[in-house]
């Protein structure tokens, strides 16, 4: 309960919690810090914020904590704020480091010769890609469609702001540190967007392209509790974003990761996929099925429907369900999304099951009664009516095989919380 709770609706004792707070991306952030440094590097100014153009056209305003020049490069640093997101990445330092690239020919395949062009490095912290089927391809770095083209738009529209600067340029055959020890890091050549969908029109844009490095400090140790290690991003994390507002608690993000990992499964050959509600059942569904790539294990939480539609529509032969006996009842009721705060456990309805089976009123009752799922699953084993497990299995199955349709067979594994296959319904 807040500290003061404003009253719902006029209700007596009703009371409304207060609207979560949204935050930004990182994608958003790493526009930002670009723009930051560029903005030092042209002008010496030390931006306390920046307005950055989302992908709707409108402005956000994002603070900006530290700036500094020097070697002919400027970097600054904005920290990522999820609002009320638990997002792993919130609080996380998102720096950029931007520099004037001279276009010699010698190295006109970097620069795309006399072509406008940002060059984006990934720097400490942000991921490579290395398996093929997400949106960036192997080899570049982790920063997803949109951040790149907020990362063009943004630079393009200070570069405008800014357009009549002097500074000598880097060239990238020089031996400054500046360039040579960024020499070798992944890079990616972006147009230069102006706003308007087209290619800015820039006098600079004629003769030098710039250089951006985008760096998140501790995005390697961050990466480790992310799927990017197991997507094939290795050595930080994904610069990501689709609006470049971050929604608390919004299904958008994980979904989109589920999608990923179904892309990247499909792209290395896989026709089977194991979904499962989380790390331990996928742990268990691991040991039974030791044959299967590690790309055919996906983590889909929730998302039942979603995940079972989306397996469907990449074509996978067949999809394996592993799940514990909570979100198995509330799969076979056929709920899209079996979360405890959007569906309450309906023991109610295992209790109907046990009774069509011809189980005694009291045994119903009993499963009816009891605490949690858990406790129902106590009260099943204890007098073995193991029946009962294979229906609920079943109908789960049944659910499932609804959403996906005709193409992709459906297995489902129902274990104990040791591990303990208790079904096994095809």
């Amino acid at each position: 309960m807040p500290d003061n709770p404003v009253k719902a609706g006029g209700k007596k004792g009703g009371f409304r919690r207060p609207a979560l707070r949204c935050g930004f991306s990182t994608g958003t952030a790493a526009a930002a810090a670009a723009m930051a440094a560029l903005r030092h590097l042209v002008t010496g100014a030390l931006p306390g914020t920046v307005a950055v153009r989302l992908p709707s056209g409108v402005y956000l305003a994002v603070p900006v904590v530290r700036c500094s020049r020097g070697g002919g490069t400027a970097s600054a640093s904005v920290i990522k704020d999820g609002g009320d997101d638990p997002d792993i990445t919130n609080g996380a330092e998102i720096r950029a480091t931007v520099g004037i690239l001279r276009d010699d020919s010698e190295h006109g395949d970097r620069t795309g010769g006399s072509r406008a062009g940002i060059l984006l490095i990934a720097g400490k912290g942000v991921g490579l890609v290395t398996k093929p089927g997400l949106p960036a391809a192997p080899g570049e770095p982790a920063v997803n469609p949109v951040p790149r083209r907020m990362l063009s738009e943004n630079i393009a529209i200070e570069l405008l702001r800014s357009e009549n600067f002097a500074i000598e340029p880097l060239s990238l055959s020089s031996s400054n540190p500046a360039v040579s020890t960024r020499a070798n890091k992944p890079w990616l050549r972006l147009p230069v967007y102006a706003g308007t969908g087209q290619m800015g029109t820039l006098s600079l844009a004629n003769n030098f392209s710039v250089m951006v490095e985008i760096e998140v400090p501790k995005g390697e140790e961050l990466a480790r509790h992310t799927l990017n290690p197991r997507l094939g991003i290795i050595g930080g994390i994904s610069i990501l974003g689709t609006t470049g507002i971050v929604k608390p608690f919004s299904h958008e993000a994980y979904e989109e990761t589920i999608r990923a990992a179904f892309s990247v499964a499909a792209a290395g050959g896989c026709d089977t996929m194991v979904v499962s509600t989380g790390g331990k059942s996928e742990r268990f569904a691991r040991d039974l099925l030791p044959e299967l790539p590690p790309e055919a294990f996906v983590q889909i939480a929730d998302f039942f429907s979603f995940a079972v539609s989306e397996a469907a529509r990449f074509g996978f032969s067949r999809i394996i369900h592993s799940v514990f006996f909570g979100k198995s009842i509330k799969m076979a009721q056929g709920h899209p999304y079996t979360h405890a705060r959007s569906v309450p456990l309906d023991l109610g309805f295992l209790a109907e099951v046990a009774r069509s089976l011809g189980h005694d009123a009291a045994h119903c009752r009993q499963l009816a009664l009891a605490n949690t799922a858990r406790h129902a699953l106590e009260i099943i084993a204890n007098r073995g009516l193991y029946d009962i497990l294979k229906a609920i299995a079943k109908m789960a199955a049944e659910q499932a095989a609804q959403i996906a349709g005709k193409r992709p067979g459906i297995r489902l594994l129902l274990f104990d919380y040791d591990g303990r296959l208790l079904a096994d319904v095809k």
